[in-house]
């Protein structure tokens, strides 16, 4: 089941980044796609694509594919032992923390590069969770196989190490 607390997330980023970068988009029509990963390495964990751009791919677009990972609680407790909602009679999935797969910016100081450090603001720092930052070439696509219907991860991803939140955090994500 996908979780309705990181697809609220995914609902919420576009207009907390616009906030942050003070970008002139619609956030309703930045999220491209959300759902759960169909195949791969993250299959059937909750995901999204936001594009703050253009609905169609184009180098430099400032265009993301967010992955949400539950925490390292998630999955060893029994449902007697999590939350469960009093509005819709789910449990609680526990905390998340994010998968972030980008197109690498042309240079460190462009606006390809300032969105992609208001995105880790917003997470390490608004959400305070960790999160893992993935780039591809600067000319390529970033898609994840299962992923809006990608059939492949076809760009190569080059992995970053885990960037943490500062000071008082839920331990393991939002």
């Amino acid at each position: 089941m996908s979780s309705i607390r990181n697809q609220k997330y995914f609902q919420q980023m576009p207009e907390n980044i616009i906030k942050l970068g003070g970008y002139n988009v619609n956030f309703v029509s930045v999220v491209k796609w959300s759902g759960l990963v169909t195949a791969g390495d993250y299959i059937g964990k909750d995901a999204a694509v936001l594009d703050f751009t253009a609905g169609t791919w184009a180098a430099a677009n400032k265009r993301i594919i967010v992955i949400a990972e539950p925490a390292s609680e998630a999955g060893k407790l029994p449902d007697a032992m999590k939350t469960q909602s009093h509005a819709s009679g789910h449990f609680l999935d526990g905390s998340s923390r994010f998968h972030v797969f980008c197109e690498t910016p042309a240079g460190f100081l462009d606006d390809h590069a300032k969105f992609l450090r208001l995105v880790q603001q917003h997470i390490t720092g608004q959400l305070a969770a960790p999160m893992k930052l993935y780039a591809c070439d600067n000319t390529d696509q970033p898609e994840v196989e299962g992923v809006d219907g990608a059939a492949a991860t076809t760009a190569t991803m080059a992995e970053g190490g885990w960037i943490l939140p500062y000071g008082y955090a839920v331990p393991g994500g939002v």
